[in-house]
C-alpha cells in the first residue's frame, strides 16, 4: 500500500483523491507509447505511483481500465444542451467521429473489440450505460407521448448511435482518404432527414 492508498488516521492525512485521475492519465499515456498489447495493469501502477492491488480492486481487467480511461465513467451529455433533434444527430456524428479520431482510442480499440466479443457483461455494460442516457434525450426531442412512440423513438435513437459510431469507425481505419468535414456532415444531414421522414406512430 502506497502512502497516497492509506486510510486517514484520526487527525491524519486524507486519502489523495487524485489517485484515480493519475492512474487514467497514465494509461491514456501509456496506450500512446507502448500501445494496448504491451499496456500492462502493473504498468499503469508504477506510472502513477499507486499500488497494484488499489487498481485490482478498482477495474476488473486491463480492458475496463482502458475503457474508463478513453471513455470516462459516465457519458458526457454537456454537447446536447440545448440542442433540438437536428443538433442531437449532428453531436452524436462529431463526437463518434470525435473519438475514433484520437490516437489512444485507435490505439486501443483493436484489443478492446476482442476483450467486448470475450465478455458478454462488460460489452453490455458499456452500451446500456452509452446509450440510454442520450436515447432518453433523444425520446424527449420527439416528444413520445406514448409507449408505442416512445419505443420507436428508443428504437432510432438507437439505430443512429450505432449508425454514427459505425461510420466513424470506419471512416478513421479504412475510408481515411474521404474523412472530410463535407462527409461527415454529409451523414449527419441523412441521418437527419431519414428521422424525420418517418411519421411517429
Amino acid at each position: 500500500m502506497t502512502r497516497d492508498e492509506r486510510p486517514a488516521a484520526a487527525g491524519g492525512r486524507p486519502r489523495d483523491a487524485t489517485i484515480d485521475e493519475r492512474v487514467l492519465a497514465a494509461t491514456r499515456e501509456l496506450l500512446l507509447e507502448v500501445g494496448w498489447d504491451d499496456l500492462s495493469v502493473r504498468m499503469v501502477a508504477s506510472r502513477a505511483g499507486v499500488g497494484r492491488a488499489s487498481l485490482n480492486r478498482r477495474w476488473n481487467s486491463k480492458a475496463e481500465l482502458v475503457l474508463h480511461a478513453i471513455l470516462g465513467e459516465t457519458p458526457d451529455l454537456t454537447p446536447f444542451s440545448g440542442t433540438d433533434l437536428t443538433g442531437w444527430v449532428e453531436w452524436v456524428v462529431r463526437g463518434s467521429h470525435e473519438l475514433f479520431g484520437r490516437r489512444d482510442v485507435s490505439e486501443a480499440v483493436p484489443g478492446l473489440l476482442l476483450a467486448l466479443r470475450e465478455n458478454d457483461d462488460m460489452r453490455k455494460a458499456l452500451w446500456a450505460n452509452f446509450s440510454t442516457p442520450a436515447v432518453a434525450l433523444f425520446a424527449e426531442h420527439l416528444a413520445a407521448d406514448t409507449p408505442a412512440r416512445r419505443r420507436r423513438a428508443e428504437r432510432d435513437a438507437r439505430a443512429v448511435l450505432v449508425m454514427a459510431a459505425g461510420a466513424a469507425l470506419f471512416l478513421n481505419t479504412v475510408a481515411g482518404e474521404d474523412d472530410t468535414e463535407a462527409l461527415r456532415h454529409r451523414i449527419a444531414e441523412l441521418l437527419s432527414t431519414s428521422i424525420r421522414s418517418v411519421p411517429p406512430h
